[in-house]
């Protein structure tokens, strides 16, 4: 999906940044290659949340309290999803990053559920999201095709409720 569908119901881009700025040097210390549509997403509008209620972190965002960087996401997802799964592993489906072939968590809720990007099953194969909601499921879209339907009120789980909105969090590393 293209970017700039999000102006309809989202306004203009905030960050605009540039991508390989932002990717590449993450990319690179992780051995990871995100997929290019929530890439391009996140660059344009940055750290933020999302009806109030979804945070969307950033590579370059500003660590601290406030900040919603990326790699501390990973850091926190993967130290809890570690030790959650050795517990209760029927309960823990998916394997999280930097397990080979995890999820990549991308974005939390303000109740704590996570949203990940899926790599690819098999040569050919497309990212796609998975949620963790108490419930694991799996939704065979793309990062875009899946944020438009939440802010829409298209998806079977109402993640993301109300009106559309974003609202910028921290700032990003100049």
């Amino acid at each position: 999906m293209e970017i700039s569908r999000f102006r309809e119901i989202l306004g203009q881009p905030l960050v605009n940044g540039e991508s390989e700025r932002d990717w590449g040097a993450l990319e690179a210390r992780s051995g990871v290659t995100l997929p290019d549509d929530y890439k391009a997403f996140v660059t344009a509008y940055g750290p933020g949340c999302l009806n109030d209620q979804l945070y969307l972190f950033h590579p370059r965002a500003m660590g601290g309290d406030d900040g919603l960087r990326l790699e501390s996401l990973w850091e926190q997802s993967s130290y809890a999803y570690s030790e959650l799964s050795q517990n209760a592993p029927e309960m823990y489906p998916y394997a999280v990053h930097p397990a080979p072939g995890g999820c990549i968590p991308v974005a939390r809720s303000t109740s704590g559920n996570c949203v990940f990007v899926a790599p690819p099953r098999g040569d050919g194969g497309s990212w796609s999201v998975v949620l963790d909601m108490g419930q694991w499921m799996h939704l065979p879209m793309s990062f875009t095709d899946f944020l438009w339907a939440a802010l829409r009120g298209e998806l079977e789980v109402p993640l993301i409720e109300g009106e559309p909105t974003f609202q910028p969090v921290g700032s990003v590393e100049p």
